[in-house]
């Protein structure tokens, strides 16, 4: 029974996939309909506002519903918000038992929902699949607990760890197939940052630029204002953030806004901007996961600083040398002070290597 419960929790995994970079702030949510050892209906929530998977998987019914298992990844609302409470829709169609993937923390939720199908006399199981429902929704999790947007490091890197070579040549380290997935990545994510020195070396208009995909809010780092608004990166393709000093004066910033680009202004540590103030600005903006596309310095100050919580990175297999790194700066002096990283999975792209991990910070 084991066995079934997380192959149709999978399913709903799959499902709920669908609706990334559609359904921020809310979480990824699929669901599956099951009767009898058949699935009869499917869904998930397709677009922030509009219904959640429950409801979907419900609709697209095939037969009656009642007496039927809903497998779900996250628990079923029981509040009033955009939508009805998708408890009432479980009782009404007379579901027998309801498998859950993770609880709802956020305060609305918070088991309330399980208890309230208990109390219709729906059997309620919980847990199942359910790092891998928590790890799907990391951004939503990450924020309940930290009220800041999850981040994420990605690069592309030779197996030396090399950026690019002495030059800054780096088109291109990764193959056709990973610089596709690269850009899938950007419609997972809420926003996608670089810094000043890769805004002007490589102009990057940072879209996600394929079939269906949504292109993420644009964000640099710079404190002194001095890149050319003529930059891809400040086209209306998508809206665009500047975080930079707090010295920047409200005539400077009207002007900014004019063009369309919102600024977040923090203080300075060390002679670099706070980028721990900027992602607790960022994250009451409804941003709650960026990619950070940056060079080896700001990777370095991320990790050095514990900002970041995940890595996206695509190895390709090829030496580069000395070259710039991917984490550059100074280093650790013991083994006990380094950075691990736990994977969560990886793919071959013909000969690339992808790796998906959470970062883990020594003690």
């Amino acid at each position: 029974m084991t066995d079934m419960n997380e192959k149709y929790m999978s399913a709903a995994l799959r499902e709920a996939i669908k609706g990334a970079g559609r359904v921020s702030p809310n979480p990824l949510v699929g669901a599956l309909v099951v009767k009898k050892g058949n699935v009869i209906g499917k869904g998930y929530h397709r677009l922030y506002g509009q219904a959640h998977a429950e409801v979907n998987a419900i609709a697209s019914c095939f037969e009656n519903p009642a007496g039927s298992d809903l497998y779900v990844n996250l628990e079923p609302c029981s509040h009033h918000g955009k939508t009805p409470p998708c408890t009432d829709m479980i009782i009404k169609h007379k579901f027998k038992r309801v498998f859950i993937g993770t609880v709802d923390p956020s305060p609305h939720s918070a088991g309330k929902g399980i208890e309230i199908l208990k109390k219709a006399g729906i059997d309620v199981f919980t847990g199942i699949c359910e790092e891998k429902c928590r790890v799907l929704n990391a951004p939503f999790f990450h924020y309940l607990k930290h009220g800041t947007p999850l981040i994420i490091l990605k690069a592309a890197v030779s197996l030396d760890g090399s950026l690019a070579t002495d030059s800054g040549d780096s088109k291109w380290i990764t193959n056709e197939k990973s610089r596709k997935s690269a850009h899938k990545l950007r419609n997972l994510y809420d926003a996608v940052l670089v810094g000043k020195n890769t805004v002007l070396k490589d102009d990057l208009e940072l879209t996600a630029r394929y079939r269906h995909g949504r292109n993420p809010v644009r964000i640099v780092a710079e404190k002194d204002l001095s890149l050319p608004l003529d930059r891809k990166i400040f086209n209306n393709s998508a809206a665009s953030i500047i975080i930079t000093s707090e010295n920047i004066s409200a005539s400077v910033e009207t002007f900014y806004n004019g063009k369309g680009i919102s600024l977040v202004k923090v203080s300075e540590k060390a002679g670099y901007l706070d980028l721990e103030q900027a992602f607790k600005i960022i994250g009451t903006k409804g941003i709650r996961s960026i990619m950070v596309e940056g060079g080896g310095t700001i990777h370095n100050y991320l990790l050095k600083n514990r900002l970041a919580q995940r890595l996206n990175l695509f190895i390709a297999p090829k030496l580069i040398g000395s070259g710039k790194k991917f984490f550059f700066g100074s280093g650790f002096e013991k083994i006990s002070d380094c950075i691990d990283f736990d994977i969560i999975s990886s793919k071959n792209f013909d000969n690339d290597i992808f790796i998906d991990a959470s970062i883990r910070y020594p003690d």
